[in-house]
């Protein structure tokens, strides 16, 4: 089970792919295919709750489980030099943990199943040392040369311990996938450097290129890759390179967000929310954050999240301070800018170059709750605030470019209650400039 919050709906998604997987692994058919997702988008919280669902899966004839999953993190272990040791490694890693829930004295098939495995990829290792692979193997065949008057001249080429070091490996893997489908699920390749990243694709198609039984999923953004083969190869056609390691893409989007007061309970539990307005403050998220992947909109709340707590005092907990911080830090960013003086009275006057710059869907958006939050007109270019949630969350934000006087402030007229929290919004635009969140 999936422990982290599904905030992006991806449950259907997940799903698809264990069929996919399934449909595969009935066959007993080797294949590489590719997520293909943008940065931010999710792929490893998706791949992370697929594993935990294949894992459980079982074979119905002998309640064993169908699958050896095994996750290699690149960026995790691209301190190894030749990706192909770091592969094992990553392999080696998975069985450890598996074999690390079963009690000591307990003995079952499926903890058989995984001590084979083991010994059968430390033999893999145990070759790939052997060969001394990713070391200098020149100068260690010299020093034996020296020592012993003469070598073999296999010692001296490389590629001839690496061609056997490969093939041992792939006997190995021939003989792990003969009782169970392997999983190898490939995350984080985005973030290695361009010549590790084509590394790591050659040598999962050296290692496993048509084994049967075997199933590779790559995670990766297609077009940050691409930058990375061009960097290399120089103007390919990245399609046809492509096509040598990967059979076909399941492409990722990124996704509808909900849920965003449970996956950000940390910040939003600071605030007083009553039941009636989570349905509106979900909607209000969701549509303020319009085609922002997830590690942004994750930024946006954990910088939201620490400057509030920075600010707070009194326990000002009216949950418009809540929308009005992560309306001015989304539009904000999505802007470049921080003068949003023009969304206070976007209603007022069209602001073309900014329709623009956000996209009409978006500016739209905005522009429809600036008309929402007004009653009635109370004279010149001054309306009576509906001093509803969304209401208060824009007259905030007009208190930041208008000084309030006696229930007026900029275009709107709303009698506050408590000045304070005139100046706890101050407070946290001023801070925001300085403090910058990765």
């Amino acid at each position: 089970m999936c422990e982290k919050i599904d905030v992006l709906n991806r449950d259907n998604f997940v799903y698809r792919l264990k069929d996919l997987v399934s449909i595969l692994a009935e066959k007993k058919q080797g294949c590489c295919f590719a997520i293909d997702g943008a940065w931010g988008s999710g792929k490893t919280f998706v791949l992370e709750w697929f594993e935990s669902i294949i894992k459980d899966e079982q074979l119905e004839e002998t309640a064993d489980n169908k699958y050896f999953v095994f996750h290699y993190d690149c960026w995790k272990y691209d301190y190894y030099e030749e990706s192909a040791i770091a592969i094992v490694a990553a392999m080696l890693d998975a069985t450890d943990k598996e074999l690390s829930i079963f009690p000591e004295d307990v003995e079952n098939g499926v903890k058989i199943a995984w001590k084979t495995t083991k010994r059968t990829l430390g033999k893999i290792a145990g070759e790939f040392c052997k060969n001394k692979i990713g070391i200098d193997l020149v100068e260690i065949a010299s020093d034996a040369a020296e020592a012993q008057g003469e070598a073999d001249e296999n010692d001296f080429d490389s590629l001839y311990g690496f061609k056997r070091a490969l093939e041992e490996a792939r006997a190995g893997i021939r003989e792990i996938a003969a009782d169970k489908t392997v999983v190898i699920v490939v995350d984080e390749l985005d973030r290695c450097a361009p010549t590790y990243s084509i590394k790591v694709l050659e040598r999962l198609h050296h290692i496993f290129n048509d084994l049967q039984n075997v199933i590779v999923i790559v995670s990766m953004d297609k077009k940050q890759l691409e930058h990375s083969i061009k960097e290399i190869y120089g103007d390919i056609d990245v399609d046809i390179y492509l096509r040598k390691f990967i059979s076909f893409k399941v492409t990722l989007d990124n996704g509808i967000a909900t849920n965003y007061l449970d996956k950000y309970k940390s910040y939003t539990s600071m605030f007083e929310i009553e039941d009636a307005q989570k349905t509106m403050i979900e909607e209000f998220f969701g549509n303020i954050m319009l085609d922002l992947d997830m590690r942004t909109q994750e930024r946006i709340f954990r910088k939201a999240e620490i400057v509030h707590e920075l600010i707070k005092y009194n326990n000002y907990t009216d949950c418009s301070i809540m929308t009005f911080e992560i309306l001015y830090l989304t539009v904000s960013l999505k802007q470049s800018s921080k003068g949003l003086e023009w969304l206070s009275r976007i209603w007022g006057a069209h602001f073309g170059d900014l329709e623009r710059k956000l996209g009409k869907k978006y500016y739209n958006i905005l522009n429809e709750y600036g008309k929402n939050v007004r009653i009635n007109q109370r004279s010149e270019n001054v309306w009576n605030l509906d001093a509803t949630l969304i209401g208060k969350t824009f007259f905030w934000l007009a208190n930041l470019y208008y000084k309030y006087n006696n229930g007026i402030c900029g275009h709107y007229s709303y009698y506050v209650q408590d000045e304070d929290y005139i100046e706890l919004v101050h407070r946290f635009a001023d801070l925001i400039n300085i403090i910058d969140i990765d």
